[in-house]
């Protein structure tokens, strides 16, 4: 059964990194013994093919590159059992107003209204999708504000 559970957990680490409580959920959901789970993440984090500061890191900069803001990012470390000290020093780390503000002003620049003229609901439309994104309020405001006076 350690085989098994084992050989369960590398073919999951071969499609991409996971956090150590991704791959506890996975062997809760083979049903593994509390023994075989403890032993089985125990012997991947010792041969380093488990780390949450790796997997946040990656997680990190894999998400910043699809415009995804820290607000978004920070959400979804913790949905994957990463903990709250390793999220905020790698956030402090990785993400920056400057860049932050810019990537907004990007995605505002590819979402143009077709009429050309910009309107409450337009602006309300793209504060709307930047907050999904996970952009910070005070940011939304300051590059769509911007926007406007260069129009």
């Amino acid at each position: 059964m350690l085989r098994k559970a084992r050989s369960g957990v590398l073919r999951q680490l071969t499609y991409r990194d996971r956090s150590v409580s991704e791959v506890k959920e996975y062997l809760d959901r083979k049903s593994y013994p509390e023994d075989i789970k403890n032993t089985v993440i125990e012997e991947m984090v010792g041969y380093g093919y488990l780390d949450d500061r790796r997997f946040a890191a990656n997680f990190i900069s894999y998400r910043k590159s699809g415009g995804h803001g820290l607000l978004r990012v920070r959400y979804e470390l913790r949905q994957k059992g990463i903990s709250r000290q390793i999220t905020d020093e790698l956030i402090d780390e990785k993400y920056d107003r400057e860049e932050d503000l810019e990537k907004i002003r990007e995605l505002l620049s590819k979402r143009e209204p077709l009429s050309g003229e910009i309107d409450q609901r337009w602006i309300n439309r793209q504060a709307a999708f930047l907050k999904r994104r996970g952009f910070q309020d005070n940011l939304i405001l300051e590059a769509i504000k911007d926007y406007n006076l260069s129009e």
